[in-house]
């Protein structure tokens, strides 16, 4: 996971295997994507498993945020959101929501 920002006109390049699964959210401004995609704040980008590399430009001072990871191939059961394995872990975080389990953050 990458937290990149990018001043305007400036350029980052990143790697990673391409069995990962790789995906980018700009959190903030608009970038360019490998010089042909053009991706405007919160947006979210899926990247196909057929290379290891691009390139990310910023048309404006951006924030984008680059998740990456191999593929878990695990079944996922989701409901509001909460993503687990199964129906029963959903029913396990749901209760522990509701107990205040999850914490909380501080300003």
């Amino acid at each position: 996971m990458f937290n990149a920002r990018i001043e305007e006109s400036g350029r980052a390049d990143f790697s990673f295997p391409a069995t990962y699964n790789t995906a980018m959210l700009v959190v903030a401004g608009e970038i360019n994507v490998n010089g042909t995609q053009t991706v405007s704040e919160n947006h979210f980008v899926l990247f196909e498993n057929k290379g290891e590399d691009f390139s990310v430009e910023a048309t404006k001072k951006s924030v984008v945020l680059i998740l990456s990871g191999e593929p878990l191939n695990e079944p996922i059961a989701a409901q509001g959101p909460f993503v687990m394995n199964t129906r029963e872990e959903i029913g396990q975080a749901i209760r522990d929501y509701n107990l205040g389990k999850f914490g909380y953050l501080e300003e």
